[in-house]
């Protein structure tokens, strides 16, 4: 027997474990999910408030999606993970934990059992939380011990990281995709594939009415409406494919990897017909409130989870989707720099955690920019991360930079806008926290946005664009970027002039720095005129 046979045979029970482990959390998230939604005398709309509800069921999807995104990086990252879980299962003691983990989390369905009120909302919340922190760590350390989690992490928590933190945030920014929902066609099908399962299945007296999307038997119906038809699958499916093809790209043969689209969105569509099927026929057979409840509240995120990682397994594993590389280029390649030295995250992800923070506080806040000094401590902190990037760049005053800053500034707040009517940006805060507000809302738009949008747009974005080196390729990369830079500001047609400039800015000495003390000096005018006019719509 060689070596390397005798490592893969040891390997096999820490990998039986591995599964098992997470299958065991898997089935306790269900249990305790299923409990407290069927199990218990206690109505939670009815007595709390309704954003209370909601992020309670949403906190439990996104653990499922913590599990799946986890599960997603070791199929992409297999080394690292055979070094961390080589002795999984070695120690009984760390289920204990877990169990304890378990316990606690029971403890709010005494405390809630015929309750009425807001009284237990403080104790459950603190409850909930501690139960799942003791669950995940148990299972963590039955994995492995902790030292070997501190070595996974120093090499591997750059990209664990902003990973963990999407699938977190997944559930709660869902609802961002609402307005696409409204795709008729795609319903209809819907209605017909889950009526046809159904009579498939036996169910004959089956009423189905599909001008009204009404399906159902005796005293259980569902609408299929347009909401139900999948097309927020297709959505994150197509979104996905396209950002992992995008990632890998060198490693991926294509145009056999566009093959990746029709199968993922296939498997999506097919997965949503076969999610309300399996909720109607637990409906019909007694059991409305698990079918309504549990299973269509967690289904859908979960069979999203397991069509992404089926489309990564695909490509991982077909070898037509694959290129194949020269093994001695390959051991003689420059190792890659570590994840926050390269100046590609430096420009991205700054940028990514500035436009996720912005789709939470529009997702969790009724006034998000209300909460706009949140933002600016996660700004402040990714860019702390990959700073030795920027602080690489040739600073220095250019009076043309400021020059075009200014006129950028000047039509900006020459071109009338009117105030709103609504509501202030910052709600109801006053007095020092008022003023905190506006030290955070100037400090974020006057160094923290050109920094960030600079980087990515003229420093990533419009490079990449750049398929030659004429002057045509300069210029179309330049529109295509100010396009883009102009969809994420509502006065779209001065923000892409503004675009414009600052490519040129920053062609002009091939400097980066230069557009970023341009965008900085037009954001700091326009602050300032917004702030002493009162007309906060202006910025």
């Amino acid at each position: 027997m060689t070596l390397s046979t005798a490592q893969n045979q040891a390997t096999r029970p820490a990998r039986v474990f591995l599964v098992l482990a997470i299958v065991l959390l898997f089935v306790e998230l269900t249990a305790l999910g299923t409990l407290f939604k069927h199990g218990i005398d206690f109505e939670c709309l009815a007595n709390w408030p309704q954003p209370v509800c909601r992020n309670a069921s949403r906190s439990l999807v996104a653990i499922y999606c913590l599990l799946g995104v986890t599960a997603l990086l070791f199929m992409l990252r297999p080394a690292p993970l055979k070094t961390l879980t080589q002795d999984a299962g070695s120690r009984f003691w760390p289920l204990a934990i877990n169990g304890a983990g378990v316990l606690v989390a029971l403890v709010p369905f005494v405390l809630l059992s015929g309750a009425t009120g807001r009284g237990g909302i403080v104790p459950s919340l603190m409850l909930w939380g501690v139960g799942a922190a003791l669950m995940l760590a148990g299972i963590a350390l039955f994995i492995a011990p902790l030292d070997r989690w501190r070595d996974y992490m120093a090499s591997e928590w750059s990209a664990l990281l902003p990973a963990v933190a999407g699938a977190l945030a997944a559930p709660f920014l869902s609802v961002g995709l609402q307005p696409i929902w409204s795709i008729e066609w795609i319903a209809d099908q819907t209605f017909g594939a889950v009526a046809w399962l159904m009579r498939l299945m036996g169910y004959d007296q089956l009423y189905a009415d599909p001008v009204q999307k009404m399906i159902g038997a005796d005293d259980f119906f569902i609408k299929v409406a347009n909401v139900c038809s999948g097309i927020e699958g297709i959505a994150l499916v197509t979104l996905f494919v396209s950002l992992y093809l995008w990632l890998f790209r060198k490693d991926l043969r294509f145009p056999r990897a566009f093959l990746l689209y029709p199968i993922g969105i296939a498997a999506s569509v097919a997965f949503n017909i076969l999610r309300i099927t399996i909720l109607l026929f637990i409906g019909l057979e007694g059991n409305p409130e698990l079918a309504v409840g549990g299973f269509h509240s967690h289904a859908g995120w979960m069979m999203f989870t397991l069509v992404a990682l089926g489309v990564i397994a695909l490509a991982q594993t077909v070898p037509a989707l694959r290129k194949t590389h020269d093994v001695t280029s390959h051991a003689t390649r420059a190792a890659p720099l570590p994840f926050l030295q390269d100046p590609i995250v430096a420009q991205i992800l700054p940028f990514a955690v500035f436009m996720l923070s912005a789709l939470v506080a529009s997702t969790l806040s009724q006034i998000p920019s209300a909460v706009y000094p949140i933002r600016v401590v996660l700004m402040c902190g990714v860019l702390a991360l990959v700073w030795p990037y920027f602080r690489g760049l040739a600073w220095r005053i250019d009076p043309v930079a400021l020059a075009v800053g200014a006129f950028i500034a000047a039509y900006w707040v020459l071109i009338p806008v009117e105030a709103t009517d609504t509501a202030p940006p910052y709600g109801t805060l006053s007095g020092v926290m008022l003023v905190a507000w506006f030290v955070a809302r100037g400090f974020g738009t006057i160094v923290l946005i050109p920094i960030i949008e600079e980087a990515f747009f003229r420093g990533y974005l419009e490079t990449r664009l750049r398929l030659g080196t004429g002057l045509a390729w300069r210029i179309g990369a330049a529109l295509m970027t100010a396009a883009l830079f102009a969809a994420l500001h509502g006065r779209w047609a001065e923000a892409f002039v503004a675009g414009l400039l600052f490519s040129w800015v920053a062609a002009r000495r091939g400097n980066i720095a230069d557009a970023i003390l341009s965008h900085s000096v037009a954001n700091a005018l326009i602050f300032a005129t917004a702030v002493i006019s009162g007309n906060l719509a202006m910025i």
